[in-house]
């Protein structure tokens, strides 16, 4: 019970996120499966700049860097909402669904 209070107070703590991290992070956790550890995908070079680098500071992502060698291959890094992500989704819900190009159905939402 107590951590879902720290959860809670965390992130009602947060500023607020600008409109592209909030888009980025709810699209990342729709994507996750119902365990919540299917991750999405990025180069390894997104994660250090804007809007990754504040999302992975905040600890509303976390990632996973995956490196197959050679000086060719690109790194990929593995980002994966963490439960304070989840929670911020979860609390902003109405209004993150609602600021979407598409809905739930693939329809382009007419504005």
């Amino acid at each position: 019970m107590s951590e879902t209070k720290n959860i809670q107070s965390d992130v009602e703590s947060l500023d607020t996120l600008t409109e592209e991290q909030e888009q980025i992070l709810y699209n990342i956790s729709l994507r996750q499966d119902e365990l919540g550890r299917q991750p999405t995908n990025v180069l390894a070079d997104k994660i250090e700049k804007e809007p990754y680098a504040t999302l992975i500071e905040r600890e509303m992502l976390t990632f996973q860097l995956y490196d197959h060698g050679g000086p060719e291959v690109p790194k990929v890094a593995s980002l994966i909402v963490t439960l304070k992500g989840m929670r911020y989704c979860i609390d902003h819900a109405d209004e993150l669904a609602a600021a979407r190009k598409w809905d739930a159905a693939g329809n382009l939402r007419e504005r």
